[in-house]
């Protein structure tokens, strides 16, 4: 594989990391939206009292999301370490 070989396959892998930290930026916006949406409900119900039920694995989606993006941009930072080695 020639050297520019090489930078356009990092180009392409740094294409993919981009669009995977959108789509990780989406899926929290996402989850948001459906945390704002069930309060929303249940505050719109005369039975409900006291503190609001949400899904107990919903805070671990959004560590889940957090630890995904940490990760993305460790491999970024390692691709950048890499082609400047180049």
């Amino acid at each position: 594989m020639s050297l520019a070989e090489l930078h356009a396959s990092l180009n392409l892998v740094r294409s993919s990391l981009t669009d995977a930290a959108a789509e990780a930026a989406r899926a929290k916006e996402l989850l948001e939206e459906y945390r704002r949406a069930l309060l929303d409900v249940q505050s719109g119900t005369a039975a409900t009292s006291g503190d609001p039920w949400l899904p107990a694995q919903l805070p671990r989606a959004f560590d889940q999301i957090d630890e995904h993006k940490t990760q993305l941009g460790g491999v970024e930072q390692a691709l950048d370490q890499y082609e400047a080695r180049l």
